[in-house]
């Protein structure tokens, strides 16, 4: 669990306890969105004849290996198992 999840969990647990539902949504759902930025993704590939390319998961944008996230729309990329 990364540092961002974790602060997700305590929040939802004592946020909605103390501030109005509203406030708690919107506070909620900003530690969603960093969770999710945070949290690496598979890149969708397409093999071709003689090579593979990498595209983000998120906005399709075409990736290079050795970019650990995305360029346009900053998602983490996790490229474990691309061999």
């Amino acid at each position: 669990m990364n540092k961002y999840q974790d602060a997700f969990e305590k929040a939802s647990l004592c946020c909605l306890c103390t501030d109005t539902a509203e406030e708690a949504h919107e506070y909620l759902d900003g530690l969603k969105e960093l969770v999710e930025k945070a949290t690496p993704k598979k890149p969708r590939h397409f093999v071709y004849e003689r090579y593979t390319r990498y595209y983000c998961p998120k906005c399709s944008k075409r990736l290079k290996k050795s970019w650990s996230a995305c360029p346009i729309c900053t998602t983490m990329i996790d490229w474990s198992d691309e061999e």
